[in-house]
């Protein structure tokens, strides 16, 4: 997996008085940077790179040349997977939504149509999210009506390795466990106080 980033670079005073051509060859020699321009503002250039091992490796290495003061970075988090919604798209779907929701205010089922769209991304963790937002909707609306929880699969906290989630669950239901106790033993307690 490679990281891609935007490094803004400020150059030395004695570099950027006497043009930075050479140093803006510099960066191009190397193989992560994918792109170099020179701007105006407080820092002289902007590259975009592309590294496939940690990005602070790739700093540091720029940051060793003789030219460079400062570098600042703008790390590119997720890029976009597919063209962005249209504008009339996104006013369907903010129609749909509200019809949705207005329904549901007025107590009445859900209007027919198409489910709305939650947000712009890959198919697949779009339907990991969808499905653990309907799961977690069922149990809510269970939980309302005093009813024990729908069948189905556990509640996922957090997108990552299996081992990670289940520590995490474990973790957080040994917490319940102690709270629980904890107001279970109070509650004995502040009982007694008020019968002595």
């Amino acid at each position: 997996m490679t990281t891609s980033a935007y490094l803004l670079i400020r150059a030395s005073e004695a570099v950027r008085h006497n043009g930075y051509v050479k140093a803006l060859q510099d960066l191009w020699t190397l193989p992560e940077v994918k792109h170099v321009e020179p701007v105006s503002g407080l820092y002289d250039c902007v590259a975009r790179v592309e590294t496939p091992t940690r990005l602070v490796f790739l700093v540091h290495k720029i940051m060793t040349k003789s030219w460079v003061e400062r570098v600042h970075v703008l790390r590119v988090d997720q890029p976009a997977q597919g063209e962005l919604e249209t504008e009339a798209t996104q006013t369907a779907r903010l129609q749909r939504q509200r019809e949705i929701i207005k329904a549901h205010r007025a107590g009445l089922p859900r209007p027919p149509g198409p489910e709305p769209q939650l947000r712009a991304g890959s198919t697949g963790a779009e339907a990991s999210l969808v499905a653990r937002l309907k799961r977690q909707r069922e149990i809510i609306k269970a939980y309302r009506v005093a009813l024990p929880h729908t069948a189905g699969p556990e509640l996922q906290l957090l997108a990552g390795p299996a081992g990670e989630e289940a520590a995490l669950v474990a973790r957080l239901k040994r917490q319940r466990k102690i709270i629980k106790a904890h107001y279970r033993k109070s509650g004995a307690a502040d009982t007694v106080a008020i019968a002595a």
